[in-house]
């Protein structure tokens, strides 16, 4: 029998992991004195039917080790790392004691740079988020009332307020360039949904402020008068 688990599991020797395992003595999530399980060990090499065993046997496809990585954070090649999120349902958003996820792990350590760039591609492109999104926006719309009048109060819609017309109309190209950079980094960003948030956010802010401060103005203007 081979010296460990880990090692059996290395190896890629299943027979030798399913005696540990029936032996009642390990399981699929059993960690080394470094927090290392059978699983880290079937993903960081490829071995996709030993994966498969471990996860059907009770393996936790998220199991951290000590230094709190995944077995997504120490996957080699394409093929693995979509094994593990597109089967398993590995969390790509997981970080590690040093805040960095599997992909951003991947590519400060500059070897499997592919690896790296299919797992960014998730945070923007994994379609039951945009699914999820959808939803949700759609959800919200029909909360709105119906334009119309109400109460005496007309209710209207529209993409942009006068206000916020006139506001990008006196913007210069190289302000509106700026604009548009800012959000598109924010949706490259690891949490896009946190930035435009925060964006929305102040934007609400600026414009509560320029209302209060036309009100000013205006009330001024009548006393004036």
């Amino acid at each position: 029998m081979v010296s460990n688990i880990w090692i059996a599991a290395a190896d890629n020797q299943r027979k030798e992991v399913e005696k540990y395992i029936s032996s009642g003595d390990f399981t699929p999530n059993a960690k080394d004195p470094n927090g290392y399980t059978p699983i880290h060990a079937a993903a960081s090499y490829g071995h996709h039917d030993l994966l498969g065993y471990l996860i059907e046997h009770g393996g936790n496809i998220n199991v951290q080790d000590n230094e709190g990585d995944t077995p997504l954070h120490h996957v080699e090649d394409v093929p693995t790392a979509k094994l593990l999120v597109e089967k398993y349902k590995a969390d790509y958003k997981i970080k590690n004691n040093d805040g960095l996820t599997a992909a951003n792990f991947i590519e400060e350590e500059d070897e499997f740079p592919e690896v790296a760039t299919y797992l960014k591609s998730l945070v923007h492109d994994k379609p039951e988020d945009v699914s999820s999104e959808v939803t949700q926006a759609n959800a919200f719309i029909e909360s709105l009332p119906q334009p119309g009048t109400r109460d005496g109060r007309e209710i209207k819609y529209s993409l942009q307020s006068e206000d916020q017309q006139q506001g990008d109309e006196d913007l210069t190209p190289e302000e509106l360039e700026e604009r548009r950079r800012k959000i598109e980094e924010i949706l490259k960003s690891e949490n896009p949904e946190e930035g435009l948030r925060e964006l929305i956010a102040n934007a609400v802010h600026e414009g509560l402020e320029h209302r209060q401060q036309d009100n000013g103005e205006e009330s001024g203007n009548k006393r004036r008068k």
